[in-house]
């Protein structure tokens, strides 16, 4: 009976284990044949996941943008449909403190990740900063916010997570996932006024937020006292901007933080450049381009303002070359082409320039230089007595040859007076042939060069003498200036020394 038992075991066994595989066969089998649908389930899970959103979303809150929304930034990466409109056409001002109720939702699901009225302690409105654009988050709700005015309703869709979350998303309160798209249905209440003092003394005590803040208003009243041809003030604001992005605030910032800041202090040094090339202060606008370019090297105002202060100081083919690449960056700007042509029209001027300046001193002679050595030689010439080649005066040398053989009949014993005589009446020595005309006129010319570059060579060495002078007069007056303390340390040094060997010396006796 046990054997029977364990056979009936084994058999139930054996068909059991069949069953198994023949129901993993068919599990396979069915895998493979979910192969091909797999795509169809995928938009099947897609298209619920939009009609959940549907459903999450109220019925009045379109979780894509409408065609009549309105662009609260340049790159439509924030837009704003009003739904009621506001008491008054008044807006807060830069970084006012706004009052607001504000729902928002997940534009891919529709689901609410923030409520200000129930998901927090208190119903009082929530706060944000109008125009804020330091913050790493809901950049986007508060440049929205700037545009409200008073009982204003609006949706606010963030287009481009950089306004939003950003790519990181928020995993505290409230929970956004990464790179997600907003809806933000935003009631303005209220708004707080800044209140600016002339006490600027506190801003070590400021959040980085509050610095950016400050350091931009003080730029936008500089902008406004621009705008009002009072650039004196308008240079004093942009100044007091800066104190609050010093060097030692800039060291400690990193990554996203210090791009805020460097965007905010080249807008100022922008703004100073253009400021002082109105005042004709070139080399300070230099400087603060310099600035700008060392953040950004293309930065295209920087470039074109540079080249535009180097211009002005005759620099300029320092002021071609950064003209040239500012028009590679933008070759369209007109302002760039009309003065990339007018410092060319310079360079061009200045080379007729400098090429008239060394024809005038290595130029052709002048006409009296020939003329005067011209008639030198024709008086030489006539002044010349009879060369010794002319017949009469050969017949005249022989004839007194002739003479003086046939009387001299011994050694010569003549007194000096026939000695002086004889001396008188005998021929010069032969001269030689004149120059050529050719040796004569390359003579003629180099004297002319000589005589045009005696005057530039007698002004250049009175300068540089009367350079000398100057700079001689000026150590002279300054030299005993300062020795003069270290003679009168040495010599009160010296008394002491006499004075302590006195009275040592005193005491010894």
């Amino acid at each position: 009976m046990a054997g029977a038992e364990d056979s009936v075991a084994v058999d139930q066994s054996d068909h059991n284990e069949d069953v198994r595989i023949e129901a993993d066969g068919n599990e396979s089998a069915g895998i493979e044949e979910a192969g091909p649908s797999g795509g169809d389930a995928g938009e099947g899970r897609q298209q619920a996941s939009e009609e959940d959103a549907a459903q999450n979303a109220p019925p009045h809150i379109p979780l894509s943008p409408p065609e009549d929304c309105i662009a609260v930034t340049p790159d439509r990466g924030v837009l704003k449909k009003v739904l009621e409109a506001g008491e008054s056409d008044d807006k807060p001002s830069l970084h006012a403190r706004c009052l607001i109720h504000y729902v928002g939702y997940l534009a891919s699901s529709g689901e609410v990740f923030m409520n200000t009225r129930t998901d927090r302690e208190t119903e009082d409105p929530t706060v944000v900063v109008a125009g804020r654009t330091a913050a790493s988050q809901e950049t986007g709700l508060c440049l929205a916010a700037a545009s409200m005015t008073r009982g204003e309703r609006a949706l606010v869709y963030i287009c481009d997570p950089a306004y939003g979350y950003g790519a990181l998303g928020s995993f505290s309160f409230p929970a956004v996932p990464p790179n997600s798209q907003l809806v933000y249905e935003v009631e303005m209440i209220n708004w707080e006024g800044i209140e600016e003092t002339d006490n600027d003394r506190d801003r070590g005590s400021l959040l980085f937020e509050e610095r950016l803040e400050r350091a931009e208003r003080r730029r936008e009243a500089g902008n406004e006292q621009f705008k009002e041809g009072r650039y004196k003030e308008a240079l004093a604001k942009y100044a007091l901007a800066l104190s609050y992005l010093d060097e030692d605030f800039m060291y400690q910032l990193e990554g996203h933080y210090l791009d805020k800041a460097e965007a905010v202090k080249v807008k100022v040094h922008l703004n100073m450049a253009a400021t002082q090339l109105k005042t004709g202060d070139y080399g300070t606008a230099i400087y603060n381009c310099g600035q700008v370019l060392n953040i950004n090297p293309n930065d295209v105002k920087a470039l074109f303002r540079r080249g535009k202060a180097k211009h002005a100081l005759l620099r300029t083919e320092e002021a071609q070359q950064d003209l040239e690449a500012a028009l590679k960056i933008s070759p369209k700007d007109r302002e760039i082409i009309a003065e990339l042509h007018a410092v060319r029209a310079s360079l061009k001027t200045e080379k007729e320039a400098s090429k008239g300046l060394y024809k005038g001193i290595l130029g052709k002679p002048s006409p009296a230089a020939p003329a005067a050595a011209t008639a030198g030689a024709e008086a030489a010439t006539a002044a010349a007595p009879p060369s010794s080649s002319s017949p009469a005066a050969g017949a005249d040398l022989g004839a007194s040859a002739t003479t003086t053989t046939t009387t001299t009949t011994g050694p010569e014993k003549r007194p000096p007076a026939s000695r002086a005589a004889t001396a008188a009446a005998a021929p010069p020595a032969a001269r030689p042939p004149p120059r050529s005309d050719k040796k004569r006129g390359k003579r003629d010319g180099l004297a002319g060069i000589g005589d045009s570059l005696a005057a530039p060579l007698t002004r250049l060495l009175g300068l540089l003498l009367g350079a000398l002078l100057w700079v001689g007069a000026r150590m002279w007056a300054v030299v005993p200036k300062w020795q003069s303390p270290t003679v009168a340390a040495a010599a009160a040094a010296a008394a002491r020394r006499k004075r302590a060997g006195q009275q040592r010396l005193a005491r010894s006796r």
